[in-house]
């Protein structure tokens, strides 16, 4: 008599067994991975724009603004519904008719929240034709839609304009601003 290859009873139910053990020992890594991966892609596509923005005012001597954007081109003041890249002929930091838009940054994820601290509270930042801003070092900073900080980020622009990311100094998993405070997310 001929034997049938195949799989035994026992044998699938240990298979499956194994698969769902991997899988629960996978799967929060995973979603941490995922969480890690959006919060890092929004924050290379501002530091993006950040460079970009510089290099143009160096190159082209004129004033770039970048604000949050509005319903359509125009600034607005939700930075998590996000902004505009303009030539900004008259350093008002609005978008006029003489102004070009750039470029666009996407919105962040729904719930999410992008906010920019400067010393002159101004609702916009403005790169002048040296390529600095005029007294606007501050920081960007983003909370993720679940609020867990440890998934955020901050941006630094420091006085003469040139954006870096913030680190984690004291190594709990949160980053700090320029002045040591940590990433609070509400």
């Amino acid at each position: 008599m001929k034997r049938s290859a195949g799989f035994t009873l026992i044998e699938l139910i240990i298979c499956i067994t194994v698969i769902a053990v991997l899988t629960a020992i996978a799967l929060p890594s995973f979603s941490d991975f995922l969480k890690r991966y959006k919060s890092k892609a929004k924050q290379r596509e501002l530091f993006n724009v950040l460079i970009f923005m510089r290099n143009r005012a160096l190159s082209e001597k004129r004033n770039f603004a970048l604000c949050p954007k509005g319903i359509s081109d125009e600034c607005a003041g939700d930075w998590a519904d996000g902004a505009l890249l303009f030539a900004d002929e008259n350093g008002n930091g609005e978008v006029d008719s003489e102004d070009q838009v750039i470029r666009y940054m996407d919105r962040a994820e729904q719930g999410a929240s992008l906010s920019w601290n400067a010393f002159n509270n101004r609702g916009f930042l403005i790169y002048k034709p040296t390529g600095t801003t005029p007294s606007q070092s501050g920081n960007f900073s983003f909370c993720p839609a679940s609020g867990e900080a440890e998934y955020g980020w901050i941006i630094i622009l420091n006085a003469i304009g040139r954006p870096y990311y913030a680190k984690d100094k004291d190594l709990n998993g949160i980053v700090e601003n320029g002045s040591g405070q940590e990433l609070s997310c509400p």
